[in-house]
C-alpha cells in the first residue's frame, strides 16, 4: 500500500447511504480509515504487479484442498504433527 503523501488530489464518489453505512462499518471493523479501507480493496487492481502469488507448496496445497484431500485431525497439535511443523 503506498502511503499517504503531501502529492494527492481529491476524488469524491457518490454512494447509496446503505453502501456508505456499510463501507464506514468496515472500515471501523478494521480499524482503519475509510480512504485506507477503499485503498486496500482496489490495490490489486491499481498495483498489479504488487500482488503476491503463492508459492508451489501453497497452489499445491490449494489443489488438494479444491479436490477435497485434506488432514483430518482432531486438534490444532496433531495437524502440526502430521504436517511436520
Amino acid at each position: 500500500m503506498t502511503a499517504h503523501t503531501a502529492k494527492t488530489t481529491r476524488m469524491s464518489i457518490d454512494v447509496g447511504l446503505k453502501d456508505h453505512k456499510r463501507i464506514k462499518m468496515l472500515a471501523a471493523a478494521e480499524g482503519v480509515s475509510i480512504r485506507e479501507f477503499v485503498m486496500e480493496c482496489i490495490a490489486e487492481k491499481i498495483y498489479p504487479e504488487k500482488v503476491k502469488k503463492p508459492n508451489k507448496t501453497t497452489r499445491k496445497a490449494m489443489e488438494s484442498a479444491r479436490k477435497g484431500k485434506s488432514i483430518k485431525a482432531k486438534d490444532f497439535d496433531e495437524i502440526c504433527k502430521k504436517i511436520g511443523i
